[in-house]
Formats: structure tokens, C-alpha cells, sequence
């Protein structure tokens, strides 16, 4: 069987964290004999064609030279759309994706499409089964959805809910993803289908050991630093925190466009040195600090254009290597992470609560071990990615099947 994945983005080089969650769905997918090809964006510096762990990838190119394609990858679409830079790449990203879509459909005989987003991927294969007549299953994140919902971003429903409607299956990665299609479509049959997590990368093995060397003991959250990964409101915990455990440092990983305002902040507050910022992280490295922190924090909001978090997979990464989380109650977030399985729940930018449950974890280490060995049982049991894998290879079965008869 051969898959065609759709998706905005892709990891650009071995260790790249851009959509990692594709790419070993993609590898999980090869293992088990199906044969993968992914169509995302080129970008400076890219190749066109290559092979990546079983997955042949296509990159399409959208604007000449290389260095003018800035619509696609960090900080993401969603920042981009709204710059006058993207503005005028959309159009041009659309119809580049388009053709090379049909292209590779026809040439790779391709059996079934799996279109990551709603919009603009969902939207495109969807009109495109008028030519290629190929089956289309549309996973939903949510980042597409919840601007709708929240009535910020209502230009783009109706091509939304169009392709909701018109594909021939359509899965999301939480319960509060999925009622946000049934709220803008109309459909009632979406159903679950979380990201899996890579118990092989983050399990309890991994040794933190050298990280716990360099930092001493430290809390750790990790990112795009926008809006709604809600770092701003770590950080103005972190003096509560401080009263209790001076010597403690929390850890953020990652680049965006609000580091600045997380920079300011930590002056603002006197808490330079308490508070470090490494960049990103390899793929490599990263679960080793996952579990050499004492505890993982994501201090989620919804954002002033109504997104927010469609899933909890970063959470979950940190519990399948027994490492208990803080995290708050927003969009796909309950429906992984429960209060007392691995972690607790606090309201979204409470700076208060957000401290009280860290401390609760630093001041106990038997409970932080206790969460850090339940949360891990519950990742492998609910979230192990060869369950999610093979759900998928169902679907993508019973579709093709379908088209046959």
C-alpha cells in the first residue's frame, strides 16, 4: 500500500524537531510494510528528493531563488499568515503544493492521502479527488480549528468546514479537536486518534545523568516561545519557586518570537541566572533532559487569536521517561493528562497555582517518583505510537478496500 502524508512541515535534517511527530509516524508506518511518501515545503538549503529512515520525501518549491520561501517552517504558518510576507507567499505556496500534489499522485500510484491540518492540505486533497479519485483521510490538530471556534479567524470556514465534510474520513488527536470539527462542520462521525509516543526515544532508561552534571537540579519546559505555550507565566512563578528552592533553575528550550518579552520579564522579575534559555535542543539530548528534570511544565494558554494546544504529546514524551508534569487546562491537554496520573492540572496564567504544584513535586521526592512511575504505565498503555500506527494502517485499509469494490 502506498500512503501520500500531506503536511506543512517536516523535520529538515536528521535531528530537526519540525513536525517529529510526522516523521515517526511516517517511520512506524514503513516498518510495518507500508510504503510512505511525504509532500511538505522546500526551503533554502533543502533537497528537493531524499530518503529519510524508509519515508521518501518531496519538497516543493514555491518561490525563486531558495531564500525567498519564508512561509513555511519557523516560527510556523499561523505567525506567518498574518505578516504581509505571507500574506503575498500564500497564494504561491497553494498552487505550487497543488501540482505537485497531482504530479505525485499520478506518478507514484499512489492508494490513499493522509492530509495533516484541515487547511490548506485537507482543502486541497479534497478538491483534488475530482482528478486523482483517491481516497482522503484528514488528521485534526486543532491550530486550524480553535481560531474558528473562538470567532477570530471566521474567513477561513468555510474552506474548513468544506473539507471536513467532503473527506472520506476524518480523525483528530483529542476529544477537544474533534468537537471543534463537529462545532464548524456539521460532522458527527470524527473520531479520535491521538499522536503515539516513541517509547523507544522517552522511556525510564534514558540517562540523564550528564545534563543533571552541567545544571544541578532544574524544572524544564520546551517550545515555540508564542503565545500560547504561555512561558510568560512560568516564568512569573519561578519567584515562589525561588523562596523555597534558590538554587533551582528552570529551563526553556527553544526559539520564537516572544523570547525577547521572556528575556525582558526575567530582568524585570531579578531573576537573570535562575532562568536559562539553550536554544533548541537535538533530538538526540532532549529526553535526556526530560529526565534529568525533576519536573516538566507546560504552561499553556489560549492566545489572542483563540489557538491554543490541540494535544498534550510533549507531556506525555516527559512521562514515558518518568518524569512527573505540571501542565493547565486547555484544548487537547485533558484529554491526555489527568490530575494525579503523572502530573497535576492548574488554571491557564495563574502564575500562583502554577508554582504551588511545582513546589508541591520539589519538596517531595517520593511522590515525584511515585507520579514519574504511573504517569509511564498510562503513556504505554494509552499513547505507545505502534497502537496509533496500526489504527491508522486500518483506516488507510478500509479506505482503500472501500474505493476497490
Amino acid at each position: 500500500m502506498k500512503v501520500l502524508i500531506l503536511t506543512t512541515g517536516y523535520p529538515r535534517w536528521k535531528d530537526d524537531f519540525a513536525n517529529i511527530y510526522l516523521h515517526r509516524l511516517a517511520r512506524s508506518l514503513v516498518s510495518l510494510n507500508v510504503k510512505v511518501h511525504v509532500l511538505a515545503p522546500h526551503a533554502s538549503g533543502l533537497k528537493k528528493k531524499e530518503v529519510m529512515d524508509g519515508v521518501y520525501i518531496h519538497r516543493f518549491q514555491y518561490l525563486y531563488p531558495d531564500n525567498l520561501q519564508t512561509f513555511a517552517y519557523f516560527p510556523g504558518i499561523p505567525e506567518k499568515i498574518r505578516t504581509w510576507k505571507g500574506k503575498i507567499q500564500l497564494p504561491l505556496f497553494f498552487l505550487s503544493a497543488a501540482w505537485s500534489m497531482l504530479r505525485l499522485v499520478q506518478k507514484e500510484k499512489i492508494d490513499c492521502i493522509n492530509a495533516h491540518w484541515a487547511t490548506p492540505f485537507g482543502f486541497l486533497a479534497v478538491i483534488s479527488k475530482f482528478i486523482h479519485k483517491k481516497p482522503v483521510i484528514i488528521t485534526l490538530y486543532g491550530g486550524e480549528l480553535f481560531p474558528i471556534v473562538e470567532r477570530k479567524m471566521t474567513f477561513l470556514k468555510p474552506l474548513t468546514a468544506y473539507a471536513i465534510k467532503h473527506a472520506d474520513t476524518i480523525v483528530g488527536i483529542s476529544d477537544t479537536t474533534c468537537k471543534a470539527g463537529v462545532n464548524i462542520s456539521g460532522r458527527k462521525d470524527i473520531e479520535i486518534l491521538p499522536d503515539g509516543i516513541d517509547t523507544e526515544t522517552y522511556n525510564p532508561k534514558i540517562n540523564g545523568d550528564e545534563i543533571k552534571k552541567k545544571y544541578g537540579r532544574f524544572i524544564f519546559s520546551s517550545g515555540r516561545m508564542v503565545e500560547r505555550k504561555g512561558f510568560i507565566y512560568l516564568i512569573r512563578a519561578m519567584p515562589d519557586i525561588l523562596k523555597q528552592f534558590p538554587q533551582i533553575k528552570l529551563i526553556i528550550s527553544g526559539d520564537g518570537p516572544k523570547k525577547i518579552a521572556l528575556i525582558k520579564e526575567v530582568d524585570k522579575l531579578n531573576i537573570k541566572g535562575k532562568i536559562i534559555f539553550p536554544g533548541f535542543i537535538s533530538q538526540r539530548n532532549f529526553s535526556k533532559y526530560m529526565k534529568a528534570a525533576d519536573v516538566f511544565i507546560l504552561p499553556a494558554v489560549v492566545d489572542k487569536n483563540g489557538d491554543t494546544e490541540g494535544s498534550a504529546t510533549i507531556l506525555l514524551e516527559a512521562m514515558a521517561c518518568e518524569t512527573p508534569v505540571v501542565s493547565t487546562k486547555v484544548g487537547g491537554i485533558p484529554f491526555a493528562i489527568k490530575n494525579g496520573i503523572g502530573g497535576y492540572m492548574v488554571e491557564p496564567k495563574k502564575p500562583k497555582q502554577l508554582a504551588k504544584k511545582v513546589l508541591t513535586l520539589l519538596t517531595n521526592k517520593g511522590l515525584r517518583e511515585k507520579m514519574g512511575k504511573i504517569g509511564q504505565r498510562y503513556v504505554e498503555e494509552k499513547f505507545n505510537y505502534q497502537k496509533t500506527t496500526q489504527m491508522y494502517i486500518n483506516k488507510f485499509k478500509s479506505l482503500v478496500t472501500e474505493k476497490t469494490r
